[in-house]
């Protein structure tokens, strides 16, 4: 009975090991020893500067492998995520614009000297640390595999965004103060209480000739949008000038003389920036 326990073990770990994706080498590539493999810990060793967005949206290990031919080097960056979502959040940010490369049936985005991929819950870069024309063809070669050994999943938008006047290829996902940074400094900190567990979408929007950025939170119920509305009013940056604050709306100038307002409804707390006019400060 043990012996057939453990024949049972080895094969359920042989079936996990061989379901872990790993590049194939193409037709007169090699692989360079085992893996450099970086945990939640030691991510920093790798990203200098960078590897705070991957551990706010969801990070879980990233494997590093080498192919080589001769001379030539492609380096493939594997990145598991912990949902689809974080991946999703991942590839926004970095490879957004896209720019797919055709002849690949899957998400993609970029040129001959880098080509990320956007797959299950991995988000994944194949360098060409010299960015020859010649390297194209393997790096889309390795591309494919890779995405045959990774079940294909929706990448679904969290929160609902408006689609009227939606700038094409603005929508990012955010889930704490690093990722916040570059859209807006509403406050210091966690200011829209994210914890690195709830979305915040951000898009651009056009109209009239103008554009303008919504930020948008599900906080699951009304009251804790209410909460999350009052903290944000209390703790707003001081370099924005309140201009009318209600239960339910705020607005506000900032330094460059633009306007923002944040408004709750329902569940959802809603904040535009970049814009224009004052925003009328109508309701409760």
């Amino acid at each position: 009975m043990a012996h057939n326990l453990n024949a049972v073990m080895i094969t359920l770990a042989a079936a996990v090991s061989a379901a872990v994706p790993a590049p194939h080498p193409p037709s007169g590539w090699s692989s360079v020893a085992k893996p450099d493999v970086y945990s939640a810990s030691n991510l920093y060793g790798y990203i200098d500067g960078g590897a705070e967005l991957f551990l706010e949206v969801g990070f879980e290990n990233l494997h590093v492998y080498k192919l080589t031919r001769g001379s030539q080097e492609l380096g493939v960056d594997m990145y598991r995520m912990n949902s689809p979502e974080s991946a999703l959040a991942i590839y926004l940010a970095k490879c957004a614009p896209e720019t797919p490369v055709a002849g690949l049936g899957f998400r993609n985005s970029g040129d001959r000297f880098q080509l990320g991929i956007l797959r299950g819950r991995y988000f994944i870069l194949i360098n060409n640390f010299e960015g020859g024309e010649s390297l194209v063809a393997p790096m889309k070669q390795v591309a494919i595999n890779l995405a045959k050994q990774i079940p294909s999943s929706p990448h679904p938008i969290p929160v609902p965004m408006p689609q009227q006047g939606l700038v094409t290829g603005s929508v990012r996902l955010v889930r704490g103060p690093f990722g916040l940074q570059p859209v807006y400094t509403l406050g210091d900190g966690d200011v829209l209480g994210l914890h690195s567990k709830r979305w915040a979408v951000v898009a651009d929007y056009r109209a009239d000739e103008r554009t303008w950025t919504l930020i948008r939170v599900d906080y699951g119920t009304p009251s804790a949008a209410t909460a999350a509305m009052a903290f944000l009013s209390a703790h707003l940056d001081p370099y924005l000038k309140v201009v009318n604050r209600r239960p339910k709306h705020l607005v506000f100038r900032d330094y460059a003389g633009q306007f923002g307002e944040a408004q709750t409804n329902g569940s959802l707390l809603s904040i535009r920036v970049h814009l224009k006019d004052q925003p009328t400060a109508d309701g409760p």
